[in-house]
């Protein structure tokens, strides 16, 4: 099978979705290209061996659509693809506003658009009805969450294009190795590290921790593993109680998270974020926001904490209330809890057997 993804930006979760999804259907001998715009990604080290790269210029201007429609179409129509896999709210446009005779298309939404929180109801609505529109112009649309299921059907957007599809990755076992004899060497310590991944935007509820930091207790210390993408961002917060480490890629992404004994996710609205899945990976008790998909990856009390507001002073009460025992009863819990439900071939059947159906 022939399968092309088409993306627009290539930082955080998408990423790291796409990039493992390439590799798996490279493994399994499928034929995979990516096209996308090489401004917002550093093709060089995309480093996926196997994977065709064809470039184009994407633009979020409504009066450049139609001309990056034809583009795209231009450049896959040649491929021959036999799915061609739409990411995010911009492909999804591109590829949808032009016309594919036997090409079956796939739209993933990586969280709805109308689901942000940062726009007017108005503009919401428009785009709920963008939406509703082009859902007529793809084959299937994989949600990857209950909650953007219910989204969708609440904006009336068809059921039957609906299929709902739960990420998974990979175990990591070189990585677990690592840690584990980390743990073993290490000397007991009663200070808590706890870990922030992700955009430092409003999206991802940055200010929630910023405003959580003076609130929290002597013992606990704070990483911030992200950027800002749009825009500035201020770096607040005592440097006894915070440090800044930068965008950092997959593999250093991985250490880090198994140097955290928490990881907190206070975003405002997701589709479904690959960073709790990480840290279940790891081992990781998650403190997690009661938006969106976010309570679906976690049971209070058991793998983490969700808040039940969300402000600084609620996010600094649940990690206050945090010892060095529970973190390691929960983060063993977060473990047990991706093994049965976030797995990667658990992942890759349901996903493959929608490629073949479609």
């Amino acid at each position: 099978m022939r399968i092309v993804h088409v993306v627009e930006t290539w930082i955080g979760g998408i990423a790291n979705y796409v990039t493992g999804l390439m590799i798996e259907q490279r493994n399994r001998g499928h034929d995979v290209v990516l096209v996308c715009d090489p401004r917002t990604m550093d093709v060089a080290k995309l480093d996926v061996d196997g994977i065709h790269v064809v470039p184009y210029r994407s633009s979020r201007s409504p009066l450049r659509f139609i001309t990056i429609a034809r583009e795209v179409r231009t450049l896959v129509k040649p491929l021959r693809a036999d799915v061609i896999h739409c990411h995010s709210t911009y492909p999804g446009v591109y590829v949808r506003l032009s016309r594919f005779d036997d090409e079956k298309v796939l739209y993933t939404p990586h969280a709805w658009s109308f689901m942000k929180k940062d726009i007017s109801r108005a503009t919401a609505l428009v785009f709920a009805l963008v939406e509703k529109w082009l859902a007529r112009r793809c084959t299937r649309i994989l949600c990857m969450s209950f909650d953007e299921v219910r989204a969708a059907r609440r904006h009336g957007i068809a059921p039957d294009k609906i299929e709902l599809v739960y990420t998974g990755i990979p175990t990591d076992a070189a990585a677990e190795r690592i840690t584990d004899e980390t743990e073993a060497a290490a000397q007991p310590s009663q200070q808590i590290q706890i870990g922030y991944f992700g955009r430092l935007d409003y999206q991802k509820g940055f200010d929630i921790l910023v405003d959580a930091l003076p609130l929290l207790k002597d013992n606990l210390h704070v990483h911030v593993f992200g950027v800002a993408v749009r825009g500035g961002a201020a770096m607040p917060g005592e440097a006894s109680r915070i440090s800044y480490h930068g965008w950092v890629g997959p593999e250093e992404t991985k250490r880090a998270m198994h140097s955290m004994d928490v990881i907190v996710v206070p975003s405002r609205w997701e589709g479904f974020a690959l960073v709790p899945i990480e840290a279940m990976r790891a081992g990781k008790v998650l403190v997690v926001s009661s938006e969106s998909s976010l309570p679906e990856q976690v049971i209070h009390g058991y793998n983490g904490l969700i808040l039940r507001q969300l402000t600084g002073e609620c996010l600094a009460e649940q990690l206050n209330s945090l010892s060095i025992d529970e973190c390691r009863r929960m983060g063993a819990n977060s473990r047990h809890v991706f093994d049965q439900a976030f797995n990667a071939d658990k992942f890759f059947k349901s996903l493959m057997n929608c490629y073949e159906n479609a």
